[in-house]
């Protein structure tokens, strides 16, 4: 490959542009290694089996993201050989046999002790010894960083009998990982590069030289004026560590990157060395962030970081992180469509604001389907089920999804790979079930499984010109199953590979030996749990009294219950009346309780779920092997709803129920208790959420800090009537006199509707009328990083004009804003400026204005 004069990597032979795609893989060392440990991993069977998913979805590319200078190195920055270096060779030698092209990251600075490790005191390493602060200015700790480069781009990889400087899946090297930029010192910054670059050319390698740019974009002069050839940045839209699963619409946070578009960095090539979604498992924002970063020119995209497949059940690498072929399919499936969307967009091309951007090429993503696709003419692939016909069925060569599509229909929850072979053969790979009991970015631990991988027979049907109606399936791994015909193109499947041929079966000896880079039988199985069964209630909050509810949970097993029954009572007391479920779909219960159930007047109700198989029958969620109908039940765990009027005033902000749920302006202020606390009300002993200003040692505040709470599931639960609300009502006081809370009602496309509520620090409630909230901006939390530029957030596309009123049953957020325009005429000091809120509530006017609001 070579850099063209327009600051593109084009490769040699057909000077076509570089396009790759792909993720951080981190086995070799820091957290993932120990990991593997914990588990008691052979480490080089996983690399073999994450190196074939890597290929199996397509990707090509790979950052090498290497602890070595913590702990492959002394403080000198000598090399030593243990294992870590070991893995890594061997990683790179696995990578080059998939068509795996690498990006090298031999220098963390960051801790590889972290998160669970930080009392070990072993690593020898320069990392270690200097300290991230002092890489870029201590002039031992830049001899340091120069003799490990050379010596590590000199290592021979005993796997390959190549030096890595020499090694030709590496295309690209990253001087440091995230370094601690000094824009101030434009020359000293142009000399730290420079030396880091001049080690890697001491060695004779030509590979080009990148350096990190968005820690800090006004190093982007310095890396202009420096001997690196490109820049890499990263991108996290969702930002990092909420420690729970976020709910809601995030792609407003993917319509733009602007800081890539600064003109110093316009003739760079340009790599995103870590990007990811944090905290989500969605099917759509992939192909978005990839969208985006075409846009701005990256030329290769590395997620960070992937699940290793014996690990992921436990999603024990990286806690904000979850990303594996097998445990995360939606979330698979929308990165093998990002990657087809860096391979397939133009480079530097826009595609407007949201909505106008869910469509791009043969590209689409939905939120309100949570999914994604590609519908091309050689290509059909989807996360999440889609209707999307393929312009030419007959010129299909790839279909990959998770759920169905018109060309293939399948009742299970795992992700499947159709390739063709030739006419009228298919290729056909189906993966387990992945079905969550846990929510996986709670704090991990070896012993907390929070994906099971279940292996069950579900039907699948598939429509192809070339196939017909009736064909043969045929297993294709051990286990001695019979060959199968379908009916209509309906058939039964378990996981594994087999081969559909419209003529009958195929002798082996006639299919090729490998499909792309992956042998045609080669087929990786997740590790077998025991988990015992287990039961979640997906039901809503509230249900309207005398109105038909319809309640779901997911029964996760291996096998299916015989049956299962909800019971349900009201929590004052009564007896348990019990309501046959029925299957819907997958591991999906359902009951449709009659409005005689659920009685007005009757408040609060608690319920329990009993799965039967034969006599025998266990009531969750408590796991009782006992029913709610026996003489000795004694079970005291079950989950609650409320049971409401239609006008009764939904609770949209409740101090002890959502504090803990809360985004802040400020990534980490969740975890920081100064600035907000719920604390005990001496007037009415109810939780208040206590939430002030910041104010830093230099009596500085930010100019806005927000408190955003996702209410969508509260407003979906009211559907009914919520058109009929005519007021907000806030229960609040001020930490002192004249202070402002702006309360704003976000929808779920990013528009925003706000009003100022003047409080002093006397208890009130104050009734905002919903006629009075005004067009405003919004804030996206959790704050993106690097994302000033996505803090505030207006009217989605064709929103805001004249006669625009909010959409009350679109609303998906609720967020309290103290700014400190507000507080310019008075002295700031901790803990002056603020408010104390206890309780917010949507009140719903009578039925006939009901009526009328919908």
């Amino acid at each position: 490959m070579y850099l063209d004069n327009q600051g593109v990597v084009r490769w040699s032979d057909d000077k076509q542009e570089v396009t790759l795609f792909g993720a951080n893989y981190v086995l070799p060392s820091a957290s993932d290694y120990r990991a593997a440990g914990y588990l008691h991993g052979d480490r080089k069977k996983m690399i073999d089996e994450d190196m074939a998913q890597f290929a199996r979805m397509g990707w090509d590319g790979l950052r090498l993201t290497f602890w070595g200078d913590w702990e492959a190195s002394d403080s000198a920055g000598n090399l030593i050989a243990n294992d870590h270096l070991d893995l890594q060779d061997y990683l790179i030698a696995r990578a080059r046999e998939r068509g795996i092209y690498m990006l090298f990251s031999p220098i963390q600075l960051y801790g590889s002790n972290w998160p669970d490790a930080l009392s070990d005191t072993s690593p020898p390493g320069f990392g270690r010894h200097f300290g991230k602060a002092r890489m870029g200015t201590d002039p031992a700790a830049l001899a340091a960083q120069v003799n490990y480069l050379r010596q590590i781009l000199n290592h021979v990889n005993r796997y390959t009998g190549m030096a890595l400087k020499d090694e030709p899946a590496i295309l690209f090297i990253e001087l440091v990982n995230e370094p601690w930029h000094h824009p101030e010192d434009l020359e000293g910054s142009i000399r730290y590069i420079d030396a880091l670059t001049a080690a890697v050319r001491a060695t004779g390698c030509n590979k080009l030289v990148f350096y990190n740019v968005s820690q800090d974009f006004r190093i982007g002069e310095a890396i202009r004026r420096s001997k690196a050839q490109g820049i890499t940045f990263g991108w996290y839209p969702t930002g990092l560590n909420s420690g729970h699963e976020l709910v809601g619409n995030y792609l407003r946070g993917t319509d733009a990157y602007p800081d890539m578009l600064r003109p110093e960095l316009a003739p760079m090539p340009r790599i995103v060395y870590e990007f990811d979604s944090p905290d989500l498992r969605t099917g759509y924002m992939y192909p978005a962030m990839a969208r985006t970063l075409r846009a701005v020119g990256a030329q290769f995209a590395a997620m960070f970081a992937y699940d290793m497949l014996e690990t992921a059940s436990r999603n024990l690498g990286w806690q904000t992180h979850y990303l594996n072929l097998v445990y995360t399919p939606r979330k698979a499936m929308s990165a093998i469509i990002a990657a087809e969307a860096m391979h397939r967009l133009p480079r530097l091309r826009s595609y407007g604001p949201y909505p106008e951007n869910t469509r791009f090429g043969d590209f689409h993503v939905s939120y309100d389907g949570d999914a994604s696709e590609l519908v091309a003419r050689d290509a059909l692939l989807y996360a999440g089920s889609t209707r999307a016909a393929p312009p030419d069925p007959a010129a299909l060569r790839r279909i990959a999804g998770y759920g169905s599509s018109p060309v293939a229909t399948y009742e299970g929850e795992g992700i499947y790979f159709l390739d063709r072979v030739r006419p009228g053969v298919w290729r056909l790979e189906v993966y387990p079930d992945a079905v969550p009991v846990r929510d996986p970015f709670e704090p991990p631990s070896p012993d907390k499984i929070v994906t099971r991988a279940i292996s069950r027979a579900w039907h699948m049907t598939v429509k192809l010109p070339d196939l017909g109606g009736e064909f043969t399936v045929q297993p294709m791994n051990p286990g001695g199953q019979a060959v199968g015909r379908s009916e209509a193109g309906r058939f039964a499947v378990t996981p594994g590979v087999y081969v559909l041929s419209a003529r009958g079966p195929v002798d082996p000896a006639t299919l090729p030996a490998r499909v792309g880079q992956i042998g045609f039988t080669e087929y990786h199985a997740p590790p077998a749990d025991s988990v015992p069964p287990s039961v979640e209630s997906l039901a809503a909050p509230e249900y309207v009294a005398g109105r038909t509810a319809e309640l779901v949970a997911r029964v996760v097993d291996r096998t299916p219950p015989d049956s299962a029954i909800l019971f349900i009572r009201p929590t004052a007391g009564g007896v348990f009346r019990g309501f046959t479920m029925h299957p819907a779909g997958g591991y999906l219960y359902a009951v449709s309780l009659p409005g005689t159930a659920l009685r007005a007047g009757a408040g609060p109700h608690e319920f329990v779920i009993t799965l039967f198989r034969g006599d025998s029958g266990v009531t969750f969620p408590g796991g009782l092997h006992l029913r709610p109908t026996d003489w000795d039940y004694y079970g005291s765990a079950s989950w609650k709803l409320d049971v409401v009027g239609a006008h009764t005033p939904l609770r949209l902000f409740d101090p002890g129920r959502d504090a803990a749920r809360l985004s802040f302006t400020r990534i980490g202020d969740a975890g920081r208790r100064g600035l907000f606390r719920v604390v005990v009300s001496e007037l009415t002993g109810q939780p208040v959420f206590h939430f002030e200003l910041p104010v830093d040692a230099r009596s500085s505040s930010p100019p806005d800090y927000t408190a955003s709470l996702v209410v969508k599931d509260r407003i979906r639960a009211r559907q009914e009537s919520i058109g009929g609300a005519d007021e907000l009502v806030v229960r609040v006081r001020g930490l002192g006199a004249r202070q402002i809370l702006h309360v704003t009602l976000m929808e779920d496309d990013g528009t925003s509707w706000s009003a100022a509520v003047p409080v002093d620090s006397g208890w009130s409630e104050r009734a905002l009328p919903l006629a009075a909230f005004t067009l405003g901006r919004g804030v996206l939390l959790p704050e993106g990083f690097p994302g000033e530029w996505n803090y505030w957030v207006g009217p989605a596309a064709g929103r805001g004009g004249s006669g625009d009123r909010p959409r009350l049953d679109r609303v998906e957020r609720l967020q309290l804003s103290l700014r400190r325009e507000d507080a310019r005429d008075s002295t700031v000091t901790p803990g002056s400026y603020g408010v104390e809120v206890e309780s917010i509530v949507l009140r719903v006017g009578r039925a006939a204005r009901s009526e009328s609001g919908r």
